[in-house]
């Protein structure tokens, strides 16, 4: 049986920063994934993601975005790859909601630059746009666009070059501990390792039934056709966030090379990972075209792309970052609850610390498994 210092179990945004973080601090690594390098079944795909610092989620998160974008342009050099570009950031809605009061907070606590923006002066300075008068909004300079497909392959030929093992397209059907290793079963063979780290996005619950309270969430992303001015380029168009009200959010993309990014964010279908449906319907377009026509009256009505994905949720919308309850050999980094991609270059080296030295230099309490047995 082959024995590893080390096995990640799933290799999207989560565990494509695990297993070079871990492999490039000397540990003999196996990364197990089911599908092939980007594909399009989980939570990681989607062409471009926002990257942002002032969070409105919780200002908690804040030290680790910082962490975040240093250890993105740190990958991006060492691989000769853009993975990331400031386009800026600007987070619309009303005053009083949730959005725009989340983003001041965090900015204040953490001393982040940020502009105040009324409606009109956004409308001005980003002409795509269009709000209503009582909307404003907070501009972040420093926010910008990930590239996933980028990132997770820079990632994994980072951490080859580092010995990391990748098998692709093999199925972990079990796992269980021994005295002396934990043991990992595939379709295909069985390992043995000193550590496990699970990073399985919507598969958590199969590989870890009734240890996450998990639900996951369909959720569909389009890109739309913009005029030829150069009025959507990254160089004209910041990336956004909207509160429509306190149950709507939309986020967008400026065109970046594939077209205008828009999406919902939460409010999809509850879903099997196993047989969500993966074609796209009008109702999951009619929202987001709504919204489209609304704020960007000058998108094509049609979108050119879409995809679905999967955001796996935990009840209070943060991660899980933690050891299992019975094993502190296994490790638990997943369940990102749709906003994890910008975080998990950081959270690769948090789960490295957490391997090799038993904790993290950062905060991460809040991401505790145990905070659900609390309530």
């Amino acid at each position: 049986m082959k024995r590893f210092n080390a096995i990640v179990v799933g290799c999207g945004a989560m565990g494509s920063s695990v297993s070079y973080n871990l492999a490039s601090r000397g540990l003999r690594v196996l990364t197990l994934e089911r599908f092939g390098l980007n594909h399009e079944f989980g939570s990681s795909h989607g062409r471009t993601r926002i990257i942002r610092l002032a969070y409105f989620e919780d200002q908690r998160y804040v030290p680790l975005l910082r962490r975040a974008f240093v250890s993105w342009d740190e990958l991006a050099e060492r691989s000769g790859t853009e993975v990331i570009r400031r386009l800026g950031g600007l987070m619309v809605g009303r005053e009083e909601g949730r959005l725009v009061s989340g983003v001041l907070r965090s900015a204040r606590m953490h001393s982040l630059p940020h502009k105040r923006m009324s409606a009109r002066e956004v409308m001005e300075q980003f002409s795509a746009l269009r709000l209503e008068e009582d909307h404003c909004a907070v501009y972040e300079e420093n926010a910008g666009a990930l590239f996933p497909d980028r990132c997770i392959s820079s990632f994994v030929r980072a951490a080859r070059e580092s010995g990391c093992e990748f098998h692709f397209a093999e199925r972990v059907t079990r796992w269980k501990p021994h005295p002396e290793s934990v043991e990992v079963k595939t379709e295909k063979d069985t390992y043995e390792a000193d550590k496990l780290v699970f990073s399985a996005g919507a598969w958590m619950g199969s590989l870890l039934p009734g240890l996450l309270p998990l639900t996951c969430e369909r959720q569909v992303q389009f890109w739309f056709e913009p005029p030829k001015d150069g009025t959507f380029s990254g160089e004209r168009m910041p990336v956004f966030i909207v509160e429509e009200d306190s149950s709507h959010y939309f986020y967008g993309i400026p065109d970046v090379g594939h077209g205008v990014k828009v999406a919902r964010t939460h409010g999809g279908t509850p879903v099997d990972p196993e047989t969500m449906e993966r074609s796209v319907t009008d109702a999951d377009l009619a929202p987001v075209r709504d919204f489209a026509q609304r704020r960007m009256p000058r998108l094509s009505a049609s979108p050119i792309a879409s995809m679905p994905c999967i955001y796996s949720n935990t009840p209070d919308m943060n991660f899980v970052v933690d050891f299992h309850p019975q094993d502190e050999r296994v490790l638990l980094i997943s369940a990102c609850s749709g906003h994890g991609f910008k975080f998990s270059s950081v959270m690769g080296e948090v789960a490295a610390e957490m391997v090799t030295e038993g904790r993290s230099e950062f905060d991460i309490s809040f991401l505790r498994i145990g905070r659900f047995s609390e309530k």
